[in-house]
């Protein structure tokens, strides 16, 4: 007999505890029960925490598919299933061969010393050189006057400016800035410690949306061996620290030599979307689509944009996206026992792969298991458990003429007060489809304290918002399922942060933040923007943007912070295999994010 997972042994209780109250008030429309029993199943810590590619993952899969079925809904999915496989990295870890040592001593991996995700595969030995911060800037320069070429760089975490949260130091005090500038600078490898005692933990060996590294390999170490190659105590530490944070660089050669060794292995997993289809009745238009999608993965027990700090915790993500899905299953539920009076067709899916880069929704639209073009537009629900002082953001206003009408003609004010945004680029799936030319529609009830935290729990959704903003949904949907004119779709002028960066000047492109491309993918440009103006293209892959070396979305965001308006800029290119130079005025942002 095969043993049974605690994970789905605990699944299973669950079913059989809940089953007899659910199907007491399983019907056709759209209620605070059934939203209530979704979420709670699929944020329960049984699931720990649905990341792609681990088994909660697949159970909450296999539950929307599930759900589909019980709905009606036919599979179009691969094969005649309601999945579409595709392959993430689920996780990374340390290899057996990672070694430091120094003097004769060797440390061991994972307690005294851990590879970074983006070290490189490689074994060097070095003098090391103190470089301060680790910070090369016109203002600050811990390399200025030394010479590392062939040695090894020791750098302290953070900034001088550790404690402002809007230090000019922001982008560059990142590691993974650090070790593009270390590799710049010729250092064979780099050591990262911190000099303050409550910040003395190893950096996670987490996986950031890209493969990609700088050549050289990154060890996070322990304040005790950064002591120790230093020569210094914590008194005499705590004064260069000091001296540093001043704002006078001071750097220097140790006496230390180190041996570094560094392996990382990216575990690759299988996880699927969800998709399920609804004909319509028409026989004309039946042939066109309309999309609805939520995204129903979260961020397991924590690391990559998880923004808890602590020991490795359940991140339930009820509203993010546990809400959405439950969303899109009411709204199905409802679109299905209705279906005779839908003209077009309707597909709704279950994105897997969002929190690591939309990988979900990019791997749909660029497989796509219906004609793409048979697309008439897409709606999308992501984080709509949350509806406070009834405000409600609904993005992709803009993409289509009808669409502020239409929403403005359905809204219920009494429930909800809607904010209207045009731009169809942004954080979750939806943007994927409007970067194939689709209009959208996006639900979004806003972030607040327990985003990408293990308090964001199903006791804390606002079921009954929710409820009005399924209701909403649903009714958009019929309109335009109904409507025997197909939207138009109009590209609205966007900006290319996702979050919270706040870029004085723009290059007006859309990049790809997933593609394991060697530098920054170009997904699309907008018209007027610098990258238009200097010729940019989609599909192009940016490797260099004034002096700096594009690796990654990380090593864009990080030279972009060091231009302003109106500075011309070499660009360099490759499209279609070939490389190529273009040179970009740049253009002060139109809306700081």
């Amino acid at each position: 007999m095969k043993k049974i997972s605690h994970v789905v042994l605990t699944i299973m209780v669950f079913f059989l505890s809940c089953s007899t109250g659910r199907n007491s008030y399983v019907n056709s429309d759209i209620t605070i029960d059934e939203l209530k029993y979704h979420v709670q199943f699929l944020a329960s810590d049984s699931l720990r925490g649905r990341a792609s590619g681990s088994e909660g993952n697949n159970i909450a899969a296999k539950y929307v598919a599930d759900e589909f079925q019980s709905y009606g809904l036919l599979p179009k999915g691969d094969e005649g299933s309601y999945y579409q496989a595709f392959e993430v990295v689920a996780e990374v870890k340390a290899g057996e061969k990672n070694i430091l040592s120094t003097g004769g001593q060797t440390f061991e991996s994972g307690k005294d010393f851990q590879p970074l995700v983006f070290s490189m595969d490689a074994a060097v030995e070095g003098q090391v050189v103190s470089m301060g911060y680790g910070i090369a800037t016109e203002d600050y320069n811990d390399y200025k006057g030394v010479d590392v070429v062939g040695k090894i760089a020791l750098v302290m975490r953070g900034s001088p400016e550790a404690d402002n949260p809007h230090s000019k130091f922001y982008h560059e005090s990142a590691t993974r800035r650090k070790a593009a500038v270390a590799a710049e600078k010729g250092a064979v490898g780099l050591l990262v410690y911190s000099a303050t005692e409550e910040d003395d933990e190893l950096i996670p060996l987490n996986y950031d949306n890209t493969s990609s590294n700088y050549g050289i390999p990154v060890f996070s170490i322990r304040r005790n061996i950064a002591l120790q190659l230093l020569g210094m105590n914590l008194e005499k530490l705590a004064g260069y620290q000091n001296r540093l944070n001043a704002k006078s660089p001071f750097s220097f050669v140790t006496p230390s030599s180190v041996k570094m060794q560094s392996q990382v292995e990216f575990v690759r997993k299988k996880t699927n979307n969800v998709i399920g289809y609804l004909q319509g009745a028409d026989d004309n238009l039946k042939n066109e689509i309309i999309v609805v999608g939520a995204h129903f993965d979260h961020l397991g027990m924590g690391g990559g944009t998880s923004l808890y700090r602590g020991e490795p915790a359940v991140h339930n993500g009820a509203d993010d996206n546990a809400s959405g899905t439950a969303a899109i299953l009411e709204i199905a539920q409802k679109l299905a026992s209705a279906k005779t009076q839908l003209k077009r067709s309707v597909v709704v899916i279950g994105f897997s792969g969002e929190e690591m880069g939309l990988l979900g929704s990019k791997n749909f639209v660029e497989h796509p298991t219906v004609d793409l073009k048979s697309v008439a537009a897409m709606f999308n629900f992501d984080m709509v458990g949350r509806l406070r002082d009834k405000k409600l953001i609904i993005n992709g206003i803009g993409t289509s003429p009808g669409f502020r009408n239409l929403v403005s003609s359905m809204i219920d004010t009494s429930q909800i007060e809607p904010v209207l945004k045009d731009d169809g680029n942004g954080p979750s799936d939806y943007a994927e489809f409007y970067r194939k030319d689709i209009p959208v529609i996006a639900f979004f009830t806003n972030t607040h304290e327990d985003y990408h935290k293990p308090t964001d729990d199903a006791d804390k959704i606002n079921y009954e918002g929710e409820v009005a903003i399924a209701t909403l949904g649903y009714r958009l949907i019929t309109a335009l399922a109904a409507d025997t004119a197909r939207p138009a779709f109009t590209r609205v002028q966007s900006t290319e942060s996702r979050g919270g960066m706040g870029f004085k000047v723009s290059l007006g492109i859309i990049p790809n933040y997933a593609d394991d491309a060697d530098g920054l993918k170009v997904d699309g440009v907008n018209p007027g923007g610098a990258g238009n103006k200097a010729g940019l293209q989609k599909g192009d892959i940016i490797t260099k943007l004034g002096d700096r070396v594009i690796k990654n979305v990380y090593d864009y965001t990080y030279a972009l912070g060091e231009l302003k308006a109106g500075d011309k800029v070499d660009i360099m290119i490759k499209r279609n295999g070939q490389e190529m130079k273009l040179q970009a005025v740049m253009q002060k942002s139109k809306r700081m994010n």
